[in-house]
C-alpha cells in the first residue's frame, strides 16, 4: 500500500515539474494535452463500465445488429397489405426511397456540419456553452448521430447508470457520454448515408407515428419519395417537439416551424428565394390517418391468424421482428362476404325487431322475462369489476353507477357505430338484441380461406363466431 502512494506521490511531482519554471503556452499546451487525456479516460472507464460505476453500454455487436422495433405486415393473396402488428408501428425504408428534400431539410435544420464530424460537432458544442453562458439560453448540440444513439439504444432509459448514475448531476453527464461513445462507434461502423438512413427508419413522429414511411402515411396519406417540399419541412420541424410542433394539434406553431425549416434550406442553398417564397405561403395540408393495430381488412381472419402463429412466435416478436405474413385470403372475396353478411343479417335483424316488438327477447322456455339476465351480463364488464372495487359491499351504489347515463358507442345498421347518451344497463339491452353470424369461404382444392367474416362488426363485437364453440350462457 506505501509503495502504491508512492508511486501517487512521485506522479504528482513530475505533473507540477511540467509547469514549474515553464513558458505560459508550454503550461497551456500540458493543460490542453491532461484536458484530452483525462475526457478519453473518462469515455473509456463509462463505456466499460468500470467498478460498475457507470452501467452497461452497447458494444460494438449491438450496434451492428440494433433491436429495433418493426412492425409485420399482413399481406393477402391479391397483393394487398391486409394489416399489421406492430409495438411500434415502423415500416423500414431505404435512402434512394426517400424524397432528397427531406435529406437535405434534416441536415440544413438539426445538424449543419454533418459531413465534417465524426459524431461529434465540437464547434456546435463550444457555441452551445459560449450561449449558455452568455445569453443563458440552451442550444441544441446533439448531432444527427447522437440523436440516432439516443433513438435506438434508449441510453436515457434502457441502459442503466451504474452507482454513480445515482447523484442527479452527475447522471446527465454518463449520459451525455454514452451519446457520444455510441455516436462515435456509429460513425467507425456505418456511412453517413446509412446513419441518415437509419436516423429516419427510428425517429418518432407522434401519433404511433415511427419512422419517415409510417409519418408520411399517417399525416399526408403519400409515400417518403412522394412528399412534397413543404410536406418535408413539416415533417423535420416536428423532430423539435412532436407534440409542440405537431400539425394536428398544434397547427399555428407547426406552420411556423415549417417556414423556419425552409428558411435553413433557403440559407444553405438547398432552395432559391422564389421557391422559398412561394412554398411559405402554401397552407397546412393535411390528410392525417392514425393507423392502429385494429386499422386494416378482415380483422376477425388477422387475430385468427395471430393465434395460429402464436404456436410458433411470441406475439412480441409478431409485433416487433418486421415479418412478412402471407395469407390465401382475397380481399375482393372478403369485401363481397362482408357486404353479403351485413346485408342478409340487416333483413334477419328487422324481422327479428318486428317480432319482439315492444318485448324482451330474453325469456324462459315459458316465456317469461329472465330476472337480473341484464345484470348478470354487466357483472362479466372490466367496468363493473371497477365499481365493486370502489364500493365495496355497496350493491345500491354499483346499481346506480351501472343506470347513471353518460355517452356511450353502439352500433346501427344504418350509421355503422353511433353515440347516445344513456346507462350502462340500457346499452347492454340495446347491444343483445342483435343477430350475430360467421361466414367462411374455402377453397375445396386446397383447403386455402378465401373470406373470413367472424361477426357483423369487429368494433362493436370482438368475440370470433367462426371460432366460437357454443353461445355463450349467463
Amino acid at each position: 500500500m506505501k509503495w502504491f502512494f508512492r508511486k501517487i506521490g512521485n506522479m504528482c511531482s513530475w505533473y507540477i515539474s511540467l509547469y514549474r519554471g515553464r513558458k505560459w503556452y508550454t503550461r497551456l499546451a500540458v493543460l490542453a494535452t491532461s484536458g484530452i487525456i483525462s475526457l478519453i479516460t473518462w469515455l473509456i472507464l463509462v463505456d466499460m463500465n468500470f467498478l460498475w460505476l457507470f452501467g452497461k453500454s452497447p458494444g460494438f455487436s449491438q450496434i451492428m445488429k440494433p433491436d429495433t422495433p418493426v412492425a409485420s405486415e399482413i399481406y393477402s393473396a391479391d397483393g394487398k397489405i391486409i394489416g399489421k402488428y406492430f409495438n411500434e408501428n415502423r415500416i423500414p425504408v431505404k435512402y434512394e426511397e426517400v424524397n432528397p428534400m427531406f435529406w437535405k431539410a434534416l441536415i440544413d435544420t438539426e445538424d449543419e456540419r454533418y459531413y465534417r464530424h465524426m459524431g461529434i460537432d465540437f464547434q456546435g458544442l463550444i457555441a452551445a456553452l459560449k450561449d449558455a453562458a452568455v445569453h443563458r439560453e440552451a442550444r441544441g448540440a446533439s448531432t444527427i448521430t447522437q440523436q440516432l444513439a439516443k433513438n435506438m439504444f434508449r441510453v436515457r432509459t434502457q441502459y442503466s447508470t451504474g452507482l454513480l448514475g445515482q447523484i442527479p448531476g452527475l447522471r446527465m453527464i454518463i449520459m451525455k457520454s454514452k451519446e457520444w461513445i455510441i455516436a462515435t462507434k456509429l460513425e467507425l461502423l456505418y456511412d453517413k448515408q446509412q446513419i441518415l438512413t437509419m436516423y429516419a427508419n427510428t425517429v418518432d413522429f407522434g401519433s404511433n407515428a415511427y419512422g419517415i414511411k409510417t409519418a408520411s402515411k399517417t399525416y399526408f396519406d403519400t409515400t417518403p419519395s412522394e412528399l412534397t417540399t413543404e410536406q418535408v419541412a413539416t415533417l423535420v420541424g416536428m423532430l423539435k417537439g412532436t407534440t409542440l410542433f405537431n400539425p394536428l394539434v398544434n397547427p399555428e406553431r407547426s406552420l411556423k416551424r415549417r417556414n423556419t425549416v425552409l428558411a435553413n434550406m433557403l440559407e444553405h442553398d438547398d432552395l432559391n428565394r422564389m421557391e422559398f417564397d412561394s412554398l411559405c405561403q402554401q397552407p397546412m395540408q393535411l390528410h392525417f390517418t392514425s393507423e392502429t393495430k385494429d386499422n386494416g381488412t378482415a380483422n376477425y381472419f388477422r387475430e385468427a391468424i395471430v393465434k395460429h402463429l402464436e404456436k410458433q412466435f411470441s406475439r412480441q416478436e409478431l409485433e416487433t421482428q418486421g415479418y412478412k405474413i402471407y395469407t390465401p385470403l382475397d380481399t375482393r372475396l372478403q369485401r363481397y362476404a362482408e357486404q353479403a353478411a351485413r346485408k342478409q343479417m340487416k333483413q334477419i335483424q328487422q324481422s327479428f325487431d318486428e317480432h319482439w316488438s315492444g318485448r324482451d327477447p330474453w325469456t324462459d322456455e315459458n316465456g317469461q322475462p329472465i330476472q337480473g339476465f341484464i345484470e348478470g351480463i354487466a357483472q362479466h364488464l372490466p367496468l363493473y369489476k371497477e365499481l365493486s372495487a370502489r364500493y365495496p359491499n355497496q350493491p345500491d351504489s354499483i346499481r346506480n353507477a351501472l343506470n347513471r347515463p353518460h355517452k356511450v358507442k353502439l352500433f346501427s345498421y344504418d350509421q355503422g357505430t353511433i353515440e347516445r347518451e344513456m346507462s350502462t344497463l340500457d346499452s347492454i339491452r340495446y347491444m343483445v338484441r342483435f343477430m350475430h353470424c360467421a361466414f367462411v369461404a374455402m377453397e375445396p382444392q386446397t383447403g386455402h380461406v378465401k373470406a373470413w367474416v367472424g361477426d357483423i362488426d369487429w368494433n362493436s363485437w370482438e368475440y370470433d363466431k367462426v371460432t366460437a364453440m357454443r353461445q355463450r350462457l349467463y
